[in-house]
Formats: C-alpha cells, structure tokens, sequence
C-alpha cells in the first residue's frame, strides 16, 4: 500500500512539474509568437505604403492607426461600432446604424497597446456596450498618416479561390486608388494558383482608380512583355528600365483589364474580385466613419 502511495506522489510531482515547464514555455513562446506577428503586420502594411521596399525607409513621423471594426447586436437588430483612436490619447466606440447614421459614441478604456491585443479589445467593448447586446470582431484596417498629412489606407479582405479562402492587404492613397495588393494566406496550386504572389500578378492592379475597379475584369490573353518587364521590380532593373520609363508604361497600361494567370483563371478572378470587394467597401466605410466623427464631433488621433 504504501508503495502504491508513493508510486501515486511521484507521478503527481512529476505532472505537476511538467505541467509548469509546459505553461513556462507556452508562455515565452506565445509571447515570442505574438511579437513575430505584430513585426509582420507591421512590415506588410509599410510595404504596402511603399516603404521598405528598394531601400526607402519609413519616416519617423509615420503614423499609422488601427480602426477595429465590430458588429453589435440585439435580438435579430445590427449595428456597426468603429473603436477608433483619438487625439486626446483615448479610444471611444462610434456606433453606426446599418445605413451609416450615427447613433451614440461609447468610451472604451485601455491604451493603444493594450486593445491592440484580441482578447482584451474584446472584453473592454463587451464591458462598455450595453447590457443585452453582443459584439463581434470583424476587420481591422489602418489609416497612414505622415506629419500630419494622410498618405494612405490599407484594408483586409477575403475572397473564395480555387480551394479555399484567400486573405489579402489592399492599399489606397488618399483617393482610393489601388497602390498596392498582398496576398497574406492561400492554398492555391503551386506553379498555377500560387502565381496570386508574384509581382508580375499583384502589381498590375496598382494604379486602378475606384472608378477603374468598377468594370474590371480578367482577361485569358498573354501579358505582353513589355508590360510584365515593369510589373515585375527585379526583372525591371535586370533589364535596365529606368524609373521614367517604368512610368511611362505603366501608364499606358493602366487600363487594361487584369491578364489571367495561364492555367489559373479561377484563381485571377478569385483575387480580382477580392481586390475589388475591399476598395469598394472600405471607400463606403471610411466615408461613413468620417461623416460619424464629424456629426459627434470627435477629434479622430488620424
């Protein structure tokens, strides 16, 4: 019997042990985890803003801020909150109806650190709305600024390809024309559907006006060449073409539809239309959330 006991303690201890080494390295590893992503949401969006990129750096007076979007409801009723921050350092809650007529402003407690993290954003909102009502996560998307001056938006979105979903970053200048595109997750074919990445694919919607967007489509006819050596950064310089003339040809394609990848037509348009859904809900509800700020009078931190 009592060596039953002592078998029994041994194996409690030795749980107990591994069960604290376990949640010790689950903690400096999540911890880890979550400072590689925060680094790499970080550069994606300057990338996009076209930082980072052939050696141009991000100036100090970038500022980039975070507008996390919420659906709130009540019984089969839905509303819309834009947690945005503002320039007295605190962060309130913009409660939009489902057409964008402002209803109510909510203070949210927490810094700009601290509702950066999932959790805690989740439950500050829940403890601030009112009682009966439930919200939900749904985007972040972030507005640049650089002393002062608004230099761009970068959206998230999603479209259904080939496979599965594909997550992907839009970035706008101020007039909502496409500066950027990056494909953030996908499980595309490898060597057709997986072609969504490359620059040559990506960049051609750089440049398209929300007016562009609007009749843009994919076409099943070769890229011409003189057009894929300027979409393509590497290939760009490879070849010799100087900055004016990378330009010049951009501009004269800048209204061409977008050249399907061969063999990966569904996988195109998949992202075509994705490119196409963000820009043009992001355009609706930034416009919505300006007008709110001004009807309340809020002073937004962008």
């Amino acid at each position: 019997m009592k060596d039953i006991i002592k078998i029994a303690l041994n194996l409690t201890v030795i749980c107990v042990a591994a069960a604290v080494l376990l949640g010790a390295v689950f903690a400096v590893t999540d911890h880890a985890r979550k400072l590689n992503e925060e680094k790499s949401r970080k550069d994606t969006i300057e990338s996009l803003l076209g930082y980072g990129k052939e050696g141009k750096k991000a100036p100090a007076d970038l500022n980039v801020a975070s507008v996390y979007r919420y659906v709130i409801t009540k019984g089969q009723e839905a509303t819309l909150g834009y947690l945005v921050p503002l320039k007295d350092k605190t962060h309130a809650l913009v409660v939009v109806d489902v057409s964008g007529k402002p209803l109510n402003v909510i203070p949210i407690e927490g810094t700009a650190v601290e509702l950066g993290e999932r959790a805690f954003r989740d439950s500050a909102v829940m403890r601030a709305i009112p009682k009966g009502e439930k919200a939900a996560y749904a985007e972040t998307f972030y507005i640049a600024d650089v002393g002062g001056k608004r230099v761009g938006f970068v959206a998230p979105g999603v479209t259904q390809g080939f496979k599965t979903f594909i997550d992907l970053m839009v970035s706008m200048d101020p007039g909502f024309t496409v500066t950027g595109v990056e494909i953030l997750k996908s499980e595309e074919d490898p060597g057709l559907g997986d072609e969504i990445k490359r620059d040559f694919f990506r960049n051609q919607f750089t440049g398209k006006t929300s007016e562009n967007l609007k009749t843009l489509a994919v076409i099943k006819e070769p890229l011409p060449d003189e057009y894929r050596n300027v979409l393509d950064p590497a290939r760009a310089r490879r070849f010799g073409i100087s900055a004016t003339q990378r330009a010049e040809i951009m501009e004269k394609h800048l209204k061409d539809n977008i050249y399907a990848l061969t063999g990966a037509t569904i996988s195109s348009r998949a992202v075509t239309v994705g490119v196409k859904e963000t820009a043009r809900k992001f355009e609706y509800r930034y416009q919505i959330l300006t007008q709110a700020l001004k009807d309340k009078n809020l002073q937004a931190a962008f």
